[in-house]
């Protein structure tokens, strides 16, 4: 056979290679771009969760915070230290010299 025909042969060949790889990488970057839709579903879906989980947190601490105050309360306690001055304290004694 003469080298102009091993020629063609090979570049055809060779051009039916590349397009069997570019169909092959098409259907890869396909199913690339799924996963990633998924993923980004899968991501909103979390953070919706998470958005809930934290109210209820909220929530369930507020509960926790009023609800434990309030039993303390009703069995007497820790004695609330008050900040205010008592009217009936004596005043300290002044030095007239």
């Amino acid at each position: 056979m003469s080298e102009v025909l091993h020629a063609n042969i090979f570049f055809l060949i060779a051009s039916i290679a590349t397009l069997v790889f570019c169909v092959f990488v098409c259907v890869i970057l396909f199913h690339v771009y799924r996963i990633t839709q998924s993923l980004r579903k899968i991501i909103e879906r979390i953070e919706e969760g998470s958005v809930n989980i934290a109210e209820d947190v909220a929530s369930v601490r507020s509960f926790m915070q009023g609800g434990v105050a309030r039993v303390f309360g009703f069995f007497g306690g820790v004695p609330r230290s008050s900040s205010r001055k008592r009217k009936g304290a004596p005043a300290a004694e002044e030095d007239d010299e």
